[in-house]
């Protein structure tokens, strides 16, 4: 978990939701790069409870890809699983995902599907992603694969030296999953919904011109001669959305919320 300067109540229940798992047998790393005194206290406060967890800063900011790094060094476990310090993973995330991996070991990384919820924990949409297959391919010329803090991983991708890359400040986790399904490495979604993404504002507003050109660049970069043809289409389509007026690609992204709200009172 990289934090920064969250408020008390998000970091707390963040965090609470680790201690509430079905699943026990986990260590939770906070790399920790916050200011804020009461963010700092919070976060202090709820390691010394339980010594399962681990709080790493350093004397100067670590930025938000390094701190991510920071915490794969100091990983010990079979499995590392993603989340940011205001989002909430749901009760039985870690037992769905580590029972699913030790199930299919020819998979290497899974996620999972996620509710939206806005400052106040309301859901107000929710994303699901493709399982497995020609089906997540197909999605991932248009999108990322992977919802990045639903993710769980097997630690003998970092054990190869595989880490996020801290040039792609804007794409980090999308650069990541390219990289890995490059070499060989086998990536699904579970159907289920295993964690709590929390939003402030436009959610559309979070998809900018800066996002869009880092996303080019990780694709261009992570050119999959096994699926030339995909491969192709997705530079493309994120060549495109760079063009695209920003208005378009709101609407795009507001069309999807509405759809996907509507589905959920469905």
């Amino acid at each position: 978990m990289a934090t920064f300067n969250e408020s008390a109540e998000y970091i707390t229940a963040s965090i609470e939701s680790i201690l509430n798992q079905n699943y026990q047998n986990w260590e939770l790393i906070i790399a920790d790069d916050s200011t804020r005194l009461e963010t700092v206290s919070v976060i202090d406060s709820l390691a010394g409870r339980d010594n399962r967890i681990f709080v790493l800063r350093h004397s100067e900011r670590m930025g938000f890809v390094c701190a991510l790094n920071e915490g794969l060094k100091r990983a010990r476990g079979k499995y590392i699983a993603r989340m940011d310090g205001d989002d909430i993973s749901l009760p039985d995330r870690f037992q769905r995902e580590v029972d699913y991996l030790e199930r299919h070991e020819e998979v290497s990384v899974l996620g999972g599907a996620m509710n939206i919820i806005n400052k106040k924990g309301k859901i107000v949409s929710y994303r699901n992603y493709p399982q497995k297959g020609m089906k997540l391919l197909l999605w991932s010329i248009l999108r990322n694969p992977l919802a990045h803090p639903t993710v769980m991983f097997r630690s003998a991708i970092v054990q190869s030296g595989m880490y996020y890359d801290v040039k792609q400040k804007k794409a980090e986790d999308i650069e990541f999953w390219l990289r890995l399904q490059k070499n060989g490495y086998q990536i699904e979604n579970l159907p289920n919904t295993i964690l709590n993404y929390r939003v402030e504002g436009d959610l559309s507003l979070k998809r900018n011109k800066e996002q869009w050109k880092y996303n080019f660049i990780a694709r261009k970069k992570n050119f999959n001669w096994n699926h030339p043809l995909c491969s192709s289409l997705s530079i493309i389509v994120s060549f495109l959305f760079i063009l695209a007026p920003s208005s378009i690609i709101k609407r795009i992204y507001r069309q999807e919320n509405s759809k996907a709200i509507n589905e959920l009172k469905l």
